[in-house]
């Protein structure tokens, strides 16, 4: 450091200058009154401050006649100026007469001064502040009107605070016991039998402690509480006692035990992480495989068919990489395709043929199941996604891997791209406003037009209806013995369904089905030559089965008998002649009248498929009927005399 050079001073200052006093030269009265030049604020042998025995600070009072002063003028210090000239000479603060005191050696005097904050002999509160001795305890409390078990043992947690002698006994919560747990005893010195209070003493002699007549049995502590007792009061406490088990806990551990058996992959994984913990290696199943794989890519042009609505056919390009079994899928987009540029379809990672998505992370998953070179054959597919992906080609290094990897030849599909459809788009469903015609012919048209209508077939047949007698087929028990009307009217085809109503069947009478157009299962309308006894119609959703009409709608269907073919009896006759034969071998051996159920199961039995209504026909015109019910009679021999 360089040394300070040299001041000039002038014959005037150096007349008017007063050398600096050192500081140990200096008296009380010398020092200045100011802000940290007081050399003894707290009262001392100074004349600025007297020693007074440390006066309080408050000066203002309030007395008699209103407040006043109680400092004196002679106690107000005065400053003097003849310091402050002393200060603002600049050579006062070049003054190396005495060693420059440092800020750490004025800290230490500072530490020195004051007292220790902990005493010679502390306390208890202080010493053992925050220690406190933790005993592991259980009570039997008897269970009652339970024949599995007479008692139940419950554990609890005794504490001994060191600093003021008070104990607490918690008892640890449950989840869903039923039982009110927590805090068992509250924090307070607890006395015994004689009328003094527990100690520490008596906790370490005790094995059972009788709070508030309750026994607790004492069977463990803690490392803190044991070593307590051996180094600070030089008592030996005795090894862990192993608590009782009652019926119920006993039950709850065999339930645990038949939950928490680990599989063998659990023990694998489980061997595999101890010996990582004690600094054993990580095993790399894999690493020869990569090694000589290294870089050997294996590449396969496929394709997906998208089904869905505006689907197409979209390219990938596969690669396998034989180092690590991974796939990586990357989409090819034609020029102008419209689709968005993401490239990657399936990024690179091992490709499972058994998916598993968990819903939390740290769950258990199933074993996977990895595609492998030989699960990757061209003409095959691979589910990736839930799509199909075809495989239909492969480059030169891939033929020849599997040619020398497992003896196959992969072949090479030529592609035929499909022709494009037309997708018409389908009328969108009836809303149930007005009828289904009307509704389509805002479809049909910009300006709706109203349906045309077969206005001679109306006129004609105004009036007319085709009543059956039906019931539902749906197989249900309690439904075979309901019975409906079922009408079908010739002017505008439209059916209506009721159901008879039937003393003691549970089921109210009345309209089923409203009038209107029907739908068949595929799709066309119901007409009225779809209804015949031995039909089944469904409508509403409900399978019925005609089982009889009435003698109007017979003779209606005979009247117009080139419109309901079932009451032609030419057609039915042209279709039994196969059966004349069994007709005629029927007449020699049994009766010569038949009955509607005997010819029908002797056209079934010659492998003709009659309905009902074909087989009422032929009885009505050639036979007998029984009244207005579907049976009678007809004579073999004639029949067979028509055929």
């Amino acid at each position: 450091m360089a040394a300070p050079r040299p001041t000039t001073l002038s014959t005037a200052a150096a007349s008017t200058f007063t050398p600096r006093v050192p500081m140990s030269a200096r008296g009380p009265l010398k020092v200045p009154f100011l802000p940290g030049y007081s050399s003894n604020p707290l009262g001392g042998s100074g004349d600025s401050v007297k020693s007074s025995g440390h006066k309080k600070m408050q000066t203002l009072t309030y007395g008699p006649g209103g407040a006043h002063t109680t400092i004196k003028t002679s106690d107000i210090p005065r400053l003097d100026l003849k310091q402050l000239e002393t200060l603002m000479d600049p050579r006062n603060r070049l003054d190396m007469s005495t060693p420059i005191v440092t800020h750490e050696e004025r800290q230490a005097q500072k530490d020195s001064a004051r007292n220790s904050y902990r005493p010679g002999i502390p306390p208890a509160w202080l010493k053992h502040d925050r220690q406190v001795l933790r005993f592991a305890a259980y009570f039997q409390e008897p269970v009652h009107e339970n024949p599995k078990e007479n008692f139940r043992v419950r554990h609890c947690t005794v504490y001994f605070y060191l600093e003021d002698g008070t104990m607490m006994v918690t008892e640890p919560r449950i989840e869903n016991s039923g039982i009110p747990q927590g805090t068992f005893v509250k924090r307070h010195r607890i006395p015994k039998n004689d009328g003094s209070f527990y100690t520490f003493q008596d906790l370490a002699t005790a094995e059972t402690l009788e709070i508030y007549s309750r026994a607790f049995r004492l069977y463990d502590c803690d490392d803190f509480t044991r070593d307590f007792y051996e180094s600070g009061v030089g008592i030996r406490l005795k090894p862990r006692e192993e608590p009782p088990l009652d019926n119920f806990r006993a039950t709850q551990l065999q339930e645990l035990d038949l939950q928490s058996q680990p599989t063998s992959r659990d023990i694998l994984e489980g061997k595999e992480y101890n010996e990582l913990a004690v600094g054993g290696n990580r095993k790399n199943a894999k690493l020869q495989q990569y090694i000589e794989n290294d870089r050997k890519v294996l590449c396969f042009k496929v394709f997906w068919d998208d089904d869905t609505h505006y689907g197409t056919r979209m390219y990938y390009t596969l690669h396998y990489h034989l180092a690590d079994d991974t796939v990586e899928i990357l989409e090819n987009l034609a020029r102008n395709s419209g689709r968005d540029p993401y490239p990657v379809f399936w990024r690179r990672s091992p490709l499972r043929k058994n998916p598993h998505v968990s819903p939390a992370p740290g769950m258990l998953e199933p074993e996977p199941d990895l595609y492998k070179p030989e699960d990757l054959v061209v003409g095959q597919s691979i589910r990736v996604y839930n799509r199909d992906i075809y495989l239909y080609d492969c480059d030169d290094f891939t033929r020849e891997f599997y040619r020398g990897y497992m003896g196959i030849e992969q072949d090479s599909q030529e592609i035929i791209a499909p022709e494009p459809q037309h997708v018409q788009m389908g009328y969108p469903p009836h809303s149930g406003l007005g009828s289904e015609e009307d509704a389509l012919a805002s479809c049909l048209h910009l300006t709706p037009r109203p349906p045309r209508k077969d206005e001679i077939k109306l006129m004609s047949q105004e009036g007319q209806a085709l009543r059956f007698e039906g019931r539902m087929a749906n197989g249900v028990a309690d439904d075979s013995a309901r019975r409906f009307v079922v009408a079908v009217y010739v002017s505008d085809d439209s059916v209506c369904v009721w159901e008879k109503k039937q003393r003691n069947s549970g089921y109210s009478s009345g309209k089923f089905a409203l009038k209107s157009k029907k739908r068949t299962p595929d799709g066309t309308w119901y007409k009225a030559q779809d209804f015949f006894l031995g039909a089944v119609v469904v409508i509403n959703a409900m399978p019925f089965h005609l089982l009889n009409a009435d003698d109007a709608t017979i003779s209606y269907m005979e009247a117009h008998k080139d419109e309901y073919p079932v009451s032609d009896e030419r057609l039915i006759l042209s279709k039994i002649r196969q059966a004349k034969s069994a007709i005629q071998e029927a007449c020699g051996k049994g009766p010569d009248r038949a009955t509607l159920e005997e010819l029908a199961n002797l056209t079934y039995a010659a492998g003709l498929d009659l309905s009902s209504h074909e087989l009422l026909t032929l009885i009505r015109k050639y036979g007998q009927q029984d009244g207005f019910e579907p049976d009678g009679t007809i004579q073999l021999s004639k029949l067979a005399a028509l055929l």
